[in-house]
């Protein structure tokens, strides 16, 4: 069991490892983006302790400060899961450092032989102390990333939404109350090593897998505060929300704000000076569009369309041609234009050139 558990914490680490790459090479990026690629950083730091046991004495003081973030930045990844307007503000940073500092004090005691000025007794006293005022930011940052998926929870929230909130609550949850709760706090001399080793391993696997959906799937998908607004039925409230949306597409259409990689519900609103909720309920109540991505990606593409038309030499590469359409990289631009046009964007433009090369046959005076 000892083997398999490691072979499954060395795949967590390659993949967290992966997934701070993929977010690194981004040229947008999202605070929940960055959030989650910090707490990949903890648990690579984490998994590679717990795989190899012993590292250089180089390295080993920088995976403990950084297998921190694992636990703090979690509870950053969740505000960025379940929050309209998520801002990180000092308070939040006051919480992370909390975390890190006391690792941070105790490297940098150890580092300078502070055993010499204070004894062993006295460095054992001071490194109780440091990390137990670390456990307790780190139980509480837990309860607060448990909040998280808590809060504004809502019957009336889409069946997705309401999807996402249990998978990440189970998750978590199972994950948390197994390793901290039953292993760290409890009798673990009940168990046996190699199964609380598989044990820990699975909870961790579990966590960064539904965690990691919920990112990729929320960078997808904004969370839209339309689900906890009050229910508007009214012929006024339709009238006033079909008003609000065409006014909606005449800026978006006049300002070319599609064209910006990085526009958002929430900026959006700002923008036009209106809450995130109207702006939501605008566009899917008033326009009868499916969600705000569609909408915007519609013009998107018609922009794109009309690149991939002209010379190549002009518009360059299909990369060119995303960025310059408001796509912040290439891949979700190839998804949206196969799936609005049913080709790829290399398919379409190569069509528009042979079909340009073509050759026009006048047709022949009739003869006489």
């Amino acid at each position: 069991m000892l083997e398999v558990a490691n072979a499954i914490k060395f795949a967590i680490c390659i993949a967290a490892i992966a997934s701070i790459l993929i977010v690194v090479s981004r040229r947008q990026r999202s605070g929940l983006q960055i959030a989650w690629a910090c707490f990949c950083t903890g648990l690579a730091a984490v998994m590679v302790r717990e795989v190899f046991g012993s590292t250089p004495a180089a390295l080993t003081p920088l995976l403990i400060v950084a297998g921190c973030a694992s636990c703090s930045c979690i509870w950053l990844v969740a505000r960025g899961l379940f929050r309209t307007d998520v801002r990180f503000g000092w308070p939040q940073a006051l919480v992370v450092s909390g975390i890190f500092l006391p690792a941070v004090l105790v490297q940098l005691l150890t580092a300078a032989s502070a055993e010499r000025v204070f004894g062993v007794a006295g460095m054992e006293a001071i490194t109780a102390a440091t990390y137990g005022f670390q456990g307790m930011l780190s139980s509480t940052v837990l309860v607060l990333a448990f909040w998280e998926g808590l809060r504004g929870w809502t019957q009336s929230a889409p069946v997705a939404e309401r999807r996402l909130r249990v998978a990440f609550l189970g998750s978590f949850g199972l994950g948390v109350g197994i390793c901290v709760m039953l292993l760290d706090h409890g009798d673990s001399t009940r168990f046996d090593p190699a199964l609380m080793a598989l044990l820990q391993a699975g909870c961790a696997a579990t966590i960064f897998l539904v965690t990691g959906f919920g990112v990729v799937w929320r960078s997808r998908n904004p969370l839209l505060a339309a689900g906890r607004q009050p229910h508007t039925s009214s012929e006024a409230d339709k009238r006033a929300d079909q008003e609000l949306g065409e006014y909606i597409r005449a800026r978006v259409e006049a300002d070319a704000l599609y064209l910006d990689p990085d526009l958002k519900v929430a900026t959006l609103a700002r923008h036009l000076r209106e809450p995130d909720y109207r702006i939501s309920r605008a566009i899917t109540a008033g326009l009868g569009e499916r969600n705000f991505n569609r909408f915007i990606n519609r013009y998107r593409i018609n922009h794109a369309k009309d690149l991939l038309r002209a010379n190549p030499q002009d518009t360059g590469s299909i990369l060119d041609v995303a960025l310059d359409s408001g796509f912040a990289s290439i891949g979700p631009f190839n998804r949206a234009f196969k799936e609005s046009v049913g080709m790829t964007p290399r398919e379409y433009r190569n069509g528009r050139i042979r079909q340009a090369a073509r050759p026009v046959h006048l047709p022949q005076p009739a003869s006489r």
